[in-house]
């Protein structure tokens, strides 16, 4: 991964992959609510996103608008190989299981993770003849 995230880093990615876009407004507009942050503090964070390639922005009428430069799942799938790589020596089965014993994934969970296993079985046996 480029950069870490930290948690309101993560929080704003999250609000501007949803919507595609968004000004420094709406972002704040959306987390202000909870947390109470000031408007300044988002525009930093934005401004900081930017200068870490995680955003870019156009201008429309004297306001920026801020666009993802960087997907979901490419982040996504960094951190987790950076938790997997650190906390559990590369093995994602160890991840599972401390999920599984530590009562992190419910019966629903399983089961979707059992489906998304056969599929994913199912087309190597597919595309391997």
């Amino acid at each position: 991964m480029r950069n870490r995230l930290g948690k309101l880093e993560l929080q704003v990615m999250k609000l501007i992959w949803d919507k595609g876009q968004a000004t420094v407004k709406e972002v704040w507009e959306e987390l202000y609510p909870e947390k109470r942050l000031a408007y300044t503090t988002v525009a930093t964070v934005m401004k900081q996103l930017e200068g870490k390639k995680f955003l870019n922005h156009s201008e429309k009428e004297r306001t920026y608008i801020y666009h993802p430069s960087i997907d979901q799942k490419s982040v996504s799938q960094g951190l987790l190989k950076e938790l997997i790589d650190g906390l559990f020596d590369g093995s994602a089965a160890k991840l599972i299981t401390t999920l599984v014993q530590g009562d992190q994934i419910t019966k629903k969970d399983l089961e979707e993770i059992q489906q998304i296993i056969l599929n994913y079985r199912k087309s190597e046996v597919d595309k391997n003849g």
